[in-house]
């Protein structure tokens, strides 16, 4: 992962790689305390971090020794000798401390005598519920994510002083990085967060053994001063459990707003030390990443020319010839970017959208791979709240005008090819009627647009009309009458209210499982060989060990006809549970879903963590049926979303399912698409990009290779959750086209292109409704509108009874099925219909979940291992094995040519 992730962000006159055969660049100096495993980076706080085991984790020194280099031992006494610790907790997690510049000082002639080359290393921590990140350090004057004054005193010094100077930003988030401009600076790159092994990668990139291949996934810019959504990222409110946050930027997010905004001079004005204009306040646009190779592209053919007309159901198919003009082998990202018609005080629309993107396999010098980018019309659409066609109010639109795709090496920078026109005659709409407002004006759900204009919500939101006159300038302010918005956020739902009971405990023969019963094991007919009964709740939870004659078997016959979801059984099986048994299902599900007998369900166990499983989810006696060394901590998110790669998330995906066997596993909460609104978003680690396309597409992959091992995924989390501290009860305000086109893109991708049939909603409000309680949410847009089928799980939930909170009564009403909730039920009752009523649609929902997985894998769904009974080691030796194997297999398919030195004398800088 971390070869494919790691972003070259500076090589000045090739200052790598290093020359491994030369002594002086062998040897290094390592300087920051970030350098060394105290505070070295390897992951994030909280539930999105990922368990690394001592035995495997590399840091970063352990990477440099195990490729050859040295470091300094002289230099490193002054940083081992120094007390400094980085914690997990609000008051230690963001410590930012160095040695007093005059100890470094005093081994620098002795380091100077060694080596030529000095790596110095910056790290940033982020994560859940540590508070946002600092907008001021001590009485600096500077954010968390700007240089020290101590760090600036370092880096001054170490610049003047050697021959070559790189800078590692071993980051949860993006820094205000102006400092690699400095003259002295010669190289630096993004590492991010590295999880158990990826610094080896990095220790290869200085070595020239892997040429990096990585591009940033967010904008880089010098100051947060020109960020419209910095004012607005966190509101101390919100830790009052009445909280307020407005997403005054609009769809303006990330590299959006910053193309957007350049395109209209906003930034014309602005001048300073790196620049004019966009160049003064941008200074690694979305999408850049440098190479130690050249690559040249060409258009070798497209399904619809250039200059034509575009209709509703076209699709755009263009294949790109990359070629190695380098003299080192490498990957190459090309990227496809969408620029709409705009039309001053129309429409709001960004400069520049991506719809596609590719990553090349490894090209050999003067070698040439064809990459293939695609995107619908739909793709190119935009969400109009205004629109009014034949009574139907809202939906997508493709305007009159010209759109052209560029295709581009980042979200600024065109390659030769430049721009690809296409018209559209007449305005072209999506899915009128199906496709409709849910959240605003007269149409948005239980009265309260989402945007807040009907309850005090006073900040107007950024507009391509006037930038200048609508950019944020300071927090919006709180309504100050809340009394509409409390009021609201406790209404239930009534659109699936009754007086009738579902049907329940009934006997339809139908079961999940079946214990199987060899009663002759020299018959030859399974019908005279094999008895078989319905399993016991024991065996089922896996508290009774089977005899060596036993074993828990799946009926595939009926698992295939569930996999239609309209299927007439699921009623049949459904009406089999008792009233006490959909209850507990619903309400019982942290880090589980439970066994329920009537239908022959297991028990299964579901874990945290978007970076690979999480220890912290080990709850009950459920906590020994798991081998902790089997599990691969990956890098973060936010780092392997720096590949770029849909291939590689795909194995991700597949590597993640091979230990969900191993480990007894069969749901994983993850992978997590929130989008990183701003840089001062503290769990911005756990998700991949600024980006909703990018974001789903990744997402899209990692959830179809963990289902074709058998294990389903709970996408997170469901929606407009953007902050680091966990937003419960926390009103957040947008424009629905915001929403639509920005915050639930990667969720609709995930589900129509990755299959996703699970998904996690979120602690906020959408507006003033609780996410998990947003019928319009979870029903009307993700189930009829995306055409979702599965189960949606709520976040940790410590009051299921807390109406406005995280109530199951409104939740289940909802469209939200189970309960992230470990220890504490009783909130539905089983003598009120519509609760039993809806908590049957649930459970139907829930086993769906499971089905579809099932049928998308070969394997059995996972029961607990003393279900197993005798030969469980023999089937964990076997799939470690296949584990091992998988693993070699994706290292040898990833291992690039070894890179010499002399190869990469002319590569690009």
């Amino acid at each position: 992962m971390g070869r494919e992730s790691t972003v070259l962000l500076k090589n000045e006159n090739n200052a790598l790689p290093l020359d491994m055969d030369n002594d002086r660049e062998r040897n290094v100096n390592l300087f920051g305390t970030g350098a060394y495993d105290s505070a070295f980076m390897m992951k994030g706080v909280g539930s999105g971090s990922s368990t690394i085991s001592p035995n495997k984790q590399v840091t970063l020194i352990d990477a440099l020794e195990e490729n050859g280099f040295s470091y300094n031992a002289n230099l490193a006494e002054v940083y081992e000798s120094f007390n400094f610790s980085r914690g997990s907790k609000k008051e230690n997690a963001y410590a930012l401390s160095e040695p007093d510049i005059e100890d470094v000082r005093a081994r620098l002639d002795y380091a100077k005598q060694i080596s030529d080359v000095a790596i110095v290393v910056f790290s940033r921590n982020g994560g859940e519920n540590i508070g946002e990140i600092p907008k001021s350090v001590g009485d600096t004057g500077r954010t968390y994510l700007e240089y020290t004054p101590d760090e600036q005193a370092l880096l001054d010094m170490v610049k003047v002083n050697f021959v070559k100077v790189i800078v590692l930003l071993n980051t949860a988030n993006t820094m205000h990085a102006g400092f690699l401009r400095d003259e002295g600076v010669d190289a630096a790159l993004y590492i991010g967060l590295t999880g158990q092994s990826a610094a080896a990668a990095v220790a290869e990139i200085l070595s020239g053994k892997v040429n990096p291949s990585g591009r940033v996934t967010d904008t880089y810019v010098y100051s947060p001063d020109y960020d419209p959504a910095y004012q607005n990222v966190c509101n101390a409110e919100q830790y009052t459990g009445n909280g307020h946050l407005q997403y005054s930027e609009d769809i303006y997010i990330g590299y959006k707003w910053y193309e957007t905004a350049d395109a209209e001079g906003f930034f014309d004005g602005v001048e300073n030390e790196y620049g004019k204009g966009y160049d003064a306040v941008v200074q690694y646009p979305f999408g850049y990443g440098l190479s130690y190779t050249q690559f040249s592209w060409s258009l070798k053919s497209i399904s619809i020319p250039d200059g034509a007309n575009l209709a509703a159901d076209s699709q755009i198919k263009i294949e790109v010839d990359v070629t190695n003009t380098g003299k080192a082998a490498g990957k190459d990202v090309v990227q496809l970017y969408a620029t709409p018609p705009y039309e001053k005080g129309g429409l709001e629309k960004a400069q520049v959208n991506l719809v596609d993107f590719a990553k090349t396999d490894i090209i050999q010098p003067n070698g040439t791979a064809t990459v293939e980018l695609s995107c619908l019309a739909y793709d190119l659409a935009s969400y109009d709240t205004s629109l009014s066609v034949n009574g139907a109010y809202g939906g997508y639109v493709l305007e009159s005008g010209e759109y052209f795709l560029g295709i581009m090496k980042n979200a600024h920078d065109c390659f030769e090819i430049g721009n690809i026109t296409y018209r559209v005659e007449n305005d072209i709409y999506f899915d009128l009627g199906k496709v409709q407002n849910r959240f605003t004006g007269g149409q948005a759900y239980m009265g309260v647009p989402i945007d807040g204009s009907n309850v005090g919500v006073t900040q107007q939101y950024l507009s391509r009309a006037d930038f200048a006159a609508t950019f944020p300038e300071e927090t919006a302010p709180a309504p100050t009458d809340r009394t509409k918005i409390d009021e609201t956020a406790k209404k239930f739902n009534d659109a699936c209210d009754t007086d009738e009971m579902p049907a329940h405990d009934q006997d339809n023969g139908l079961s999940f499982s079946w214990l199987r019963v060899e009663v002759d094991g020299e018959a030859e007919d399974d019908a005279e060989r094999y008895e078989y009964f319905r399993p016991t709740a024991d065996q089922l939870n896996g508290r009774e060990a089977l005899a060596d004659n036993q074993k828990i078997v799946f009926d595939q016959e009926l698992m295939r006809e569930l996999a239609d979801y309209d299927s007439p059984e699921w009623e049949r099986l459904i009406a089999q549970m008792s009233l006490s048994e959909m209850k507990s299902l619903v309400e019982y599900g942290g880090f589980h879903t439970e066994a329920v007998q009537s239908v022959g369900k297991p028990r299964f166990a579901d874990y945290d963590g978007p970076a690979g499983f999480n220890a912290n989810s080990l709850t009950g006696n459920w906590s020994g049926q798991t081998d902790k060394e089997t599990w691969t901590a990956y890098p973060s998110e936010a780092t392997i979303g720096c590949s770029w790669n849909e291939e590689l998330m795909y194995r991700m995906g597949e590597s993640m399912g091979e230990q969900a066997r191993v480990t007894s596993l069969s749901g994983w909460y993850a992978p997590g698409v929130n989008l990183h609104r701003s840089a001062y978003t503290a769990r911005n680690y756990e998700y991949y990009s600024e980006d909703g396309v990018l974001s789903g597409k990744l997402a899209a992959n990692v959830i179809g290779g963990a289902k074709s091992k058998g294990l389903y995924c709970y996408l997170k989390h469901f929606a407009v959750s953007e902050m680091g501290p966990n937003p419960l009860k926390v009103n957040t305000w947008l424009t629905e086209q915001n929403l639509r086109e920005n915050y639930l893109r990667p969720f609709e991708i995930a589900v129509k292109e990755g299959g996703s049939n699970a998904i996690m909603t979120a602690f906020n409000r959408v507006g003033c409704i609780w996410a998990g309680a947003n019928y319009a949410l979870n029903v009307q847009i993700l189930r009829e509108e995306w055409g979702f089928k599965g189960m949606l799980i709520t976040d940790y939930c410590s009051n299921p009874s807390d109406i406005g909170g995280m109530s199951v009564r409104q939740g289940i009403r909802s469209g939200n099925d189970l309960w992230l909730n470990a220890s504490t039920q009783g909130a539905l009752s089983v003598d009120d219909p519509t609760d039993m009523a809806c908590a049957a649609r649930a459970c139907k929902n829930i086993l769906y979940a499971i089905v579809d997985t099932w049928n998308s894998s070969p394997f059995d769904p996972v029961i607990k291992s003393a279900v197993y009974g005798w030969w469980i080691p023999v089937l964990i030796t076997f799939d470690v094995l296949i584990v091992l194997g998988f693993a070699f297999w994706t290292v040898m398919l990833l291992r690039p040519e070894r890179c010499k030195k002399k190869e990469n004398d002319d590569a690009q800088s």
